[in-house]
């Protein structure tokens, strides 16, 4: 008969005994010097192939190992089935000064809980929450070592490489993806060395395992209901619609019809996880139209699934090609990404198209125009590349109060007008009332006068000098609303450096695609950018982006009710023009309300206003 002891990479403390340590401390350095002749044959089998692994990815024993900390990638579907463990393990550490941790499947501390004073304790030795375990980073570690063995692992002490471990024995067990077999976290049990040695060993493994088995029976059940879910609502659309590309998505599983493989390439997928996202999020079903390679624009219609009256985290969705309309469309190029004739404005999507087809006309009829658009969607740039095209000399004036390269007065900007040049004028919006008026009284005066302006929003302040500046409007869509020109964008803003990444990893580029993008277009710039910098290899991932970046695309997240209030919370200040109390007022709620729901939504890391760029 088979005890729950043998098969696993453990050893009772008895037989520990004949390595103490010291002993382990003096043999770790020897093995350190001279890896080559160290004999290892003393330690347990698992330790010993941990420490020729660490030593191989360069990790030295010492205290100051964990300098690196990262945003874990633990989905919330492993975080509730988790949940009644982590508390039942966390009462268990309150009796014996221990701590209970989750990981990701990448070794990236997620939960981090247990007596007071463990954690006060953790805290001040590596960061509890964001912590990488991983074994190429800290050396043996039971997390970092159970995913390596892909089993459960208990380290003792002073077969640990970090130091700052040495006090403790940790007990780790992979939790394992139901279906797929694969680890989707670690759940660990951390106590106190001294205290650990007076158990049998094979009792604290028996919890753990005990532990991570019933988050795998939760997931299985819950998985089994959301895939079966997800997979009749597939077939109903299916069947339904024909000869309609169908595709049913939820975080961790995508079913694909045959029109839809033979439609879609890997970069598009991405983007429908991010309407998939927003599908979910607004609880209702989002239409959008979708380009795809060259010239291909598909209508989306995406719609949640429903489990018990309820989102059941799924989204069913179907691509229909729609019919070809009068749309701007550049040149074939042999490369991607694929530019427009203004040069420096990537994109192929439906929005792209519309926008450059509304600055083609102004500039083929020369007739003024105004580019609306949130700031960093690459309003400026567009308008002087329209304005290139009325005259050969430019003159950008910034309207902000404060600015370098703001007019002086009307007389300047009339001046310009008179010389022939054509007159940008950057964020007219937030010039003073004075300035103002005096380019309406202008503007009516002048016959299809040379000049483009851009604003980030119109409000009706602004309705008498767009009037007299009587000229077209161009939309300039937000990154959110062209998801699918992301891949491009990168791919085009990673060219420009001089760094050895050719390419986007397609986790990086998940993540991109899903991203917020408060700060549009310059934001995805300046992540890229500062990758690029960063990268050593061929391959630009996740882990190349700055630490400030990486929490960035990994916000905390959000339950749907959440997602849906800072949807509505964005919203309404943007109807009131970023005025707080008439916010409140289109909301429902009391200022004080407002102001206390986007401190906290601030605090998580989440944009909601506007803010001013150059």
């Amino acid at each position: 008969m088979t005890t729950p002891f043998e098969g696993t990479p453990l050893d009772h403390p008895v037989r520990l005994g004949a390595v103490g340590n010291a002993e382990l401390v003096s043999l770790r350095e020897r093995f350190v010097a001279d890896p080559t002749t160290t004999d290892l044959s003393r330690l347990r089998p698992v330790i010993a192939r941990s420490w020729r692994r660490s030593l191989a990815c360069n990790v030295r024993p010492g205290s100051n190992v964990f300098t690196e900390a990262g945003q874990p990638h633990v989905d919330d579907q492993l975080l509730a089935c988790a949940e009644p463990v982590l508390t039942e393990l966390e009462r268990l550490c309150a009796d014996t000064q221990g701590a209970v941790c989750l990981t990701d499947a990448q070794g990236t501390l997620a939960v981090f809980r247990g007596d007071t004073a463990a954690v006060r304790q953790a805290d001040r030795a590596f960061p509890v929450y964001g912590g990488r375990m991983a074994e190429d980073l800290i050396g043996t570690n039971s997390d970092g070592t159970a995913l390596e063995e892909g089993t459960a692992v208990q380290v003792w002490g002073g077969e640990h490489f970090a130091e700052t471990l040495q006090g403790s024995c940790c007990t780790s067990v992979p939790i394992r993806d139901p279906l797929r077999r694969s680890i989707r976290g670690v759940l660990s049990l951390m106590l106190p060395e001294n205290l650990a040695r007076q158990i049998d060993p094979r009792s604290i493994l028996l919890i753990v395992q005990g532990a991570a088995a019933e988050v795998t029976r939760t997931l299985a059940t819950r998985l089994a209901a959301r895939e079966q879910t997800l997979m009749a609502a597939y077939l109903r659309e299916v069947r339904k619609r024909g000869a309609d590309a169908v595709v049913a998505m939820d975080e961790r599983t995508t079913i694909a019809s045959r029109g839809a493989l033979a439609l879609l390439g890997q970069s598009d997928y991405s983007v429908l996880a991010a309407y998939s996202r927003e599908a979910e999020r607004l609880d209702r079903t989002v239409e959008r139209a979708l380009t795809i390679g060259a010239d291909t624009v598909l209508q989306l219609h995406a719609t949640p699934i429903l489990l018990g009256g309820e989102t059941a985290g799924g989204t069913v969705m179907r691509l229909r090609r729609k019919e070809s309309g009068k749309v701007f469309s550049a040149p074939a190029a042999d490369s991607a990404p694929r530019r427009s004739p203004f040069d420096g404005i990537v994109g192929n999507s439906l929005a792209v198209r519309r926008t450059l087809e509304a600055a083609t006309t102004a500039c083929t009829r020369r007739t003024p125009a105004y580019i609306v658009g949130e700031p960093g969607t690459g309003k400026r740039h567009l308008a002087q590349v329209m304005a290139s095209r009325f005259a050969e000399r430019t003159v950008i004036f910034n309207c902000r109060p404060g600015a370098a390269d703001q007019p002086r007065g009307i007389d300047e900007i009339d001046a310009e007008l008179a010389a022939g040049s054509t007159v940008v004028l950057h964020r007219v919006d937030e010039c003073d009332a004075s300035l103002r008026a005096s380019l309406t009284d202008l503007l009516n005066l002048l016959e299809q006068p040379r000049v483009v302006l851009t604003l980030a929003r119109l409000d009706d302040e602004l309705l008498p000098l767009i009037s007299s500046l009587n000229g077209i409007e161009v939309q300039m869509p937000s990154l959110r609303m062209r998801r699918e020109d992301i891949p491009a964008l990168a791919s085009h803003f990673l060219s420009l450096g001089d760094s050895p990444a050719t390419q986007v990893s397609p986790r990086l580029l998940d993540a991109l695609v899903a991203a917020d993008w408060p700060g549009n277009v310059r934001q995805l710039r300046n992540v890229i950018e500062t990758a690029a910098s960063r990268c050593r290899t061929h391959e630009l991932r996740v882990d190349d982006l700055a630490q400030a970046h990486r929490r960035g695309l990994a916000r905390s997240k959000l339950t749907r009710l959440e997602e849906a209030e800072l949807y509505q919370i964005r919203e309404a200040l943007a109807e009131a023009g970023g005025n707080r109390l008439r916010a409140a007022a289109i909301l429902g709620i009391g200022r004080s309300t407002l102001y206390r729901k986007i401190d906290s939504y601030t605090n998580r890391g989440f944009e909601l206003e506007l803010r001013p760029h150059e």
